[in-house]
């Protein structure tokens, strides 16, 4: 089966559009009502915490929770998946035709998808052709009971999955929903509590993505072994730092950041020296954007524009949505508003 085909409810509506993602401490939802021809987006939206380590039955309650706060007018939701649990391989191969390129892939899976195939969904796409006629292709393979105890989770709260995405296209859905397509490659990097997930686009297409083991808490615990004090308290060092300890605490979180710095760098220098697709802009959200050093740490590529972006631009916020909502919750909804777009 592939995730294409894991999914056939109705058609979630035209004019309204409900995104749903699932992290590891909160639950982010997003509605989006188009208007005028689907010219004018009105966004509605609800962060809610997940109690006690996020069990089954918390998650669940936080996703009602968040239904109940943007007055969802429909069931029908779209979600997404990243993690251990799914794989992606960008391939380069010679030019062929679909049904051809089935049975390469069928003949050479087990090289590409660690799982076994009994257990497992896989789906493939053909991005884009390249130069000296070849062409780009991402594999995707997932384990199957992990889909399937997501969609279950999603069913127990009330809601019915109609698309599964994963997160890295869901962000560059919301980038392409706030901001005009790039005529030239940027990257998207999305910092979470974990994983950080980057894609490098241009056009609509992704020419590569993958996610990066190095997130928030790496630079929380970094921050709070160094300078011996709580995880709380580092968190709150990270954001806000006091003036007279900015130097002690960029010192104390180079580790962390130096490993983030160096798989960009690789994943950058994979795409110029394979794809031929040079980054020189990068675009940052995620809860680790907000990190107060972050940006002086990746300046240390060179010719990189650096730059955090805002997935709102051009949509109406709802009445029951605040400015100061907007701004607080905005870096941490790429996902979620990409998925109401999908």
């Amino acid at each position: 089966m592939q995730l294409s085909d894991l999914l056939k409810g109705s058609p979630i509506s035209a004019h309204t559009r409900l995104g749903l993602d699932i992290g590891n401490f909160s639950v982010k939802i997003a509605q989006i009502k188009k208007k005028n021809f689907g010219k004018e987006k009105m966004l509605s939206f609800a962060v809610v915490p997940v109690k006690d380590a996020g069990t089954p039955e918390n998650v669940i309650r936080a996703i009602k929770e968040a239904c109940k706060e943007v007055a969802a007018d429909s069931k029908k939701v779209n979600i997404s998946v990243c993690g251990p649990n799914i794989i992606m391989h960008y391939i380069i191969l010679p030019l062929m035709q679909e049904k051809d390129l089935a049975q390469s892939l069928d003949f050479e899976l087990e090289r590409y998808v660690p799982f076994k195939r009994e257990n497992s969904i896989i789906d493939y796409h053909i991005l884009a052709n390249l130069a000296n006629n070849q062409m780009l292709v991402l594999l995707v393979g997932a384990e199957r009971h992990f889909i399937q105890e997501r969609i279950k989770l999603v069913r127990d709260a009330g809601l019915e999955p109609q698309l599964i995405n994963l997160d890295a296209f869901a962000l560059m859905d919301a980038f392409l929903g706030a901001l005009p397509a790039p005529n030239s490659p940027v990257a998207l990097l999305d910092i979470g509590y974990h994983l950080s997930k980057l894609v490098v686009m241009e056009d609509d297409v992704p020419y590569f993505s993958r996610d990066i083991e190095t997130g928030e808490r790496d630079v929380f615990q970094t921050i709070a072994d160094k300078m011996s004090i709580d995880l709380g308290r580092a968190q709150d060092f990270a954001y806000s730092p006091p003036e007279d300890k900015i130097k002690e605490i960029a010192e104390a979180i180079k580790p962390a950041f130096n490993n983030l710095l160096n798989e960009l760098s690789l994943s950058f220098e994979y795409c110029e020296r394979n794809l031929e697709k040079k980054v020189s802009r990068l675009y940052l959200s995620g809860g680790g954007s907000k990190i107060k050093v972050l940006v002086d740490f990746l300046a240390g590529i060179q010719d990189l524009k650096i730059d955090i972006w805002d997935p709102i631009l051009g949509m109406k916020l709802s009445p029951s949505i605040s400015a100061e909502d907007a701004k607080q919750y905005a870096h941490i909804l790429p996902v979620a508003i990409g998925l109401a777009f999908s």
